[in-house]
């Protein structure tokens, strides 16, 4: 390992779409794990990690854990049995996961009472074609947005960087990089609904989608959706981002009520998390890609 973190042990906590990618690229780059997924970790783990079979024995056995989650619930169970565990050896929890700027707080102060430093450790997707969600996390191409202590931050960062591009330190107060990757969500949210509209009109006017997308990937209104997502998973009707709608209806609507907490202009966003909310209902464990037919098609009423 070239690293200075040699012969720290991690502890990997959620081996899901994302989290199993990420692991996967810290066991290649020499790091020693050890692995729990409540759905099972054995098949999900790396190969060579040590399979968990509780949070408890993570926290006993690792120097810092990661987590990776898909909801708020958990990231709160998740830090309770770390903060509860007798004979605790991990010191840092760096939690990936999105689940709003409260809830990150509360996990600060949950594990700060146990002497266990918490990094808030929202990941995003690389712009520039490599790939959003389980794609980045495979490619190593995922951007880290961190707010934490900084001397936590420096601690952890060479292993980050193994399962990233760039690396964000935004502030030393965790729930400041959940508020910039609900911004980021939210805005993915919009271009996604934006763009599926903006494509039904051009595809009435006997225009390809293909055309369509040559022009505006050179123009000024490109974004994620129109440089990525159309052209890889749209346009080609695979529908296989590899991201379920669930995951954008929750982001969506964290940051929408952390909007309307804080009494901020949300008109545009209120009607983004109705238009994410109604095809959860009608769509549910669809690809979120699957916003484009379910608009074309009537979905939004």
């Amino acid at each position: 390992m070239e690293d200075g973190m040699a012969g720290e042990r991690i502890g990997f906590i959620g081996l899901g779409n994302m989290g199993q990618h990420m692991a996967a690229n810290l066991a290649e780059a020499g790091y020693p794990l050890i692995c729990y997924d409540i759905a099972g970790t054995e098949e999900r783990a790396p190969q060579g990690a040590e399979i968990a079979g509780s949070i408890t024995q993570i926290a006993g056995s690792a120097d810092f854990a990661i987590l990776s989650v898909a909801s708020q619930q958990a990231v709160t169970d998740i830090t309770e049995e770390i903060a509860m565990a007798n004979n605790r050896s991990v010191s840092i929890v760096v939690d990936t996961s999105t689940i709003g700027s409260k809830t990150a707080r509360e996990a600060e102060e949950r594990l700060g009472a146990a002497d266990v430093t918490y990094i808030d450790s929202a990941v995003a997707g690389a712009s520039g074609g490599q790939g959003i969600g389980p794609a980045a996390a495979k490619a190593a191409a995922l951007i880290f947005i961190v707010a934490g202590k900084t001397e936590a931050v420096e601690q952890v960062r060479p292993a980050l960087e193994k399962m990233g591009s760039k690396l964000f330190h935004v502030g030393e107060e965790p729930g400041q990089a959940q508020a910039v990757k609900l911004i980021n969500n939210f805005l993915i949210g919009t271009v996604m609904t934006a763009t599926s509209e903006a494509m039904n009109y051009g595809l009435s006017q006997n225009l390809d989608m293909k055309s369509i997308l040559d022009v505006i990937n050179v123009s000024s209104g490109a974004n994620v959706a129109t440089s990525y997502v159309f052209p890889t998973c749209i346009e080609p009707e695979t529908y296989d981002v590899g991201a379920t709608v669930e995951i954008l209806v929750k982001d969506v609507r964290v940051y929408v009520d952390e909007v309307s907490n804080g009494n901020l202009p949300n008109a545009v966003g209120s009607v983004v998390n109705k238009i994410w909310e109604d095809m959860g209902k009608e769509m549910p464990g669809e690809d979120f890609t699957r916003i484009f037919p379910f608009i074309r098609d009537g979905g939004e009423g």
